[in-house]
């Protein structure tokens, strides 16, 4: 079920590209500070008390070589994973294959270690965190490949391989996590990652380098809706 659920709301997403005139109508901006906040948020509530309970100091090294491994991503994704659209002219009608890749890597690594979660609590809340951000990452792949002049079908397969890329991860995870230690290394790499994503999500956006208000509501509701899942 939980394959189904990623999948589909990442598909649903970016087939909202095909209705005319829905670039106008979509509120990206806000939608991406609700699911970074949200996905930061549940970090602090889910993801961080599961890595705790290892005892394991060298988890820190797993969680920082996921925030510098996001962060070599966003140099080949152009930042797409929180909302950046970089379309180079002279490439308009070839797939952007690197930036693809970079997407898809991503949203595979960040997923491996969800089935595996002691908690179900923490299991659920990081599913319903990936899919939150799926919206608007799949929005934004969509809106990209069509900047990119490229036929429909070929932006349904882009939009339907991204779509596949978490579920992917869940399947490798569950084959791959044979213990709570690989468990833990892997579920620190994902935090990490998050942990990039949500907070360039959350802090970027203006050079004087303060929180715009009209993305304080969304953040604000993200972490509501996160403190809601420990109820």
């Amino acid at each position: 079920m939980n394959y189904l659920l990623l999948s589909i709301a990442s598909i649903l997403s970016g087939a909202l590209i095909f209705i005319p005139g829905i670039k106008q109508r979509f509120k990206l901006p806000a939608l991406l500070s609700f699911s970074g906040s949200f996905l930061l948020s549940i970090s602090f509530l889910h993801i961080f008390p599961e890595l705790f309970q290892f005892h394991d100091i060298n988890l820190g090294l797993y969680l920082m070589a996921g925030f510098f491994l996001q962060l070599i991503l966003d140099y080949f994704s152009g930042g797409i994973e929180h909302g950046h659209t970089h379309v180079h002219h002279d490439k308009v009608g070839h797939f952007p294959f690197l930036v693809f890749f970079s997407l898809c890597l991503h949203a595979f690594l960040e997923a491996m270690p969800l089935e595996h979660f002691e908690a179900e609590e923490h299991e659920h809340a990081l599913l319903i965190g990936l899919i939150v951000h799926k919206l608007p990452i799949s929005f934004i792949l969509a809106s990209l490949l069509l900047a990119y002049q490229l036929k429909k079908g070929l932006i349904a397969l882009g939009i339907l391989l991204f779509s596949l890329s978490a579920p992917l991860g869940m399947w490798i995870g569950g084959e791959l996590i044979i213990s709570q230690e690989v468990f833990s290394k892997l579920l620190a790499i994902s935090a990490g990652i998050i942990l990039h994503l949500s907070t360039t999500i959350l802090l970027e956006g203006n050079e004087e380098h303060k929180v715009q208000w009209k993305k304080m509501l969304p953040m604000i509701l993200g972490a509501g809706l996160a403190l809601f899942s420990l109820l």
